[in-house]
């Protein structure tokens, strides 16, 4: 049996953002879409020097010798289905996460293994959807080296990691466009609490979440400089699915917290953000 090899690489996880919703509503829909984007998509990967390791539901799982072409091959990767979804109807847009880490992996064979691995899948689901996270490892190699920025998303707890990491966002060009041209000045006062997500091992811990929620909703529902969106509008974006860009002006905010929370057997953590306009 040949020996693992063990060596430094940028690994990237990919996923469609309400896919599993899809599937559940258009089967065949939703697999018609799954082969497009990935035709689209993987003619990118040896562009820039990435290995496909393998696919991995509707995501892939690609390995990189370099972080900043890593990070080159995400921004191509959306900026490829931005403009595809800009000719699709909306129940034909294909919306994708991206999440990208740099370290240790360990090689057996044709798969890859490591702490590596388990935080780039980690962090995937802490990007918008259509967008780009990275840890701070990745961002110390490709800071000032490329032409869009990378804004700080704070420290964000994840499942099955010890400590908060550092995670950062590309800002994409067409986004930028968009919130020039179609932003509100909302009220800062007027606020959406959106809901909480359960970042604990068990997943029956989703219940101290929802009621955080519910919780702080109510506290800043008794001030009476603030208002504060109702429960029931937001549970609707429950999951993720959503960006921030979409949701704000569906709700009319100039304010929007979103949150976390953490149980183990000794505490309960909670993480708070504030996006304001």
């Amino acid at each position: 049996m040949p020996e693992a090899e063990r060596r430094l690489a940028a690994i990237m996880f990919t996923d469609i953002a309400g896919y599993t919703s899809l599937s559940q509503r258009n089967e065949t829909l939703a697999l018609q879409l799954l082969e497009e984007h990935r035709s689209l998509l993987r003619p990118f990967f040896p562009r820039h020097a990435g290995k496909e390791i393998k696919t991995i539901g509707d995501g892939f799982l690609v390995e990189f010798a370099s972080a900043l072409e890593a990070v080159r091959c995400a921004f191509e990767m959306q900026r490829s289905l931005h403009e595809r979804n800009a000719m699709n109807p909306p129940g034909r847009k294909v919306t994708l996460r991206i999440g990208i880490h740099l370290g240790d992996v360990v090689h057996n064979q044709d798969d890859v293994y490591g702490d590596a691995v388990n935080i780039a899948s980690r962090i995937e689901p802490l990007a918008d959807p259509g967008g780009i996270c990275l840890t701070e490892q990745v961002y110390d190699h490709v800071r000032n080296k490329l032409k869009f920025p990378i804004v700080s998303a704070g420290r964000r707890e994840v499942k099955n990691v010890e400590a908060p990491l550092e995670v950062y966002k590309v800002v994409l060009p067409w986004e930028e466009r968009a919130s020039s041209l179609g932003s509100e000045d909302f009220d800062e006062r007027r606020i959406a609490v959106l809901p909480f997500a359960n970042i604990s091992p068990d997943p029956n811990d989703e219940y101290f979440a929802d009621g955080m929620t519910e919780e702080l909703i109510s506290a800043i529902s008794k001030i009476p400089e603030l208002t504060v969106i109702s429960r029931t509008s937001v549970m609707k974006y429950k999951g993720g699915g959503r960006s921030i860009q979409e949701i704000r002006p569906e709700l009319k905010v100039g304010t929007m917290l979103e949150g976390g929370q953490r149980t183990t057997i000794e505490n309960c953590r909670m993480s708070l953000r504030f996006n304001r306009t």
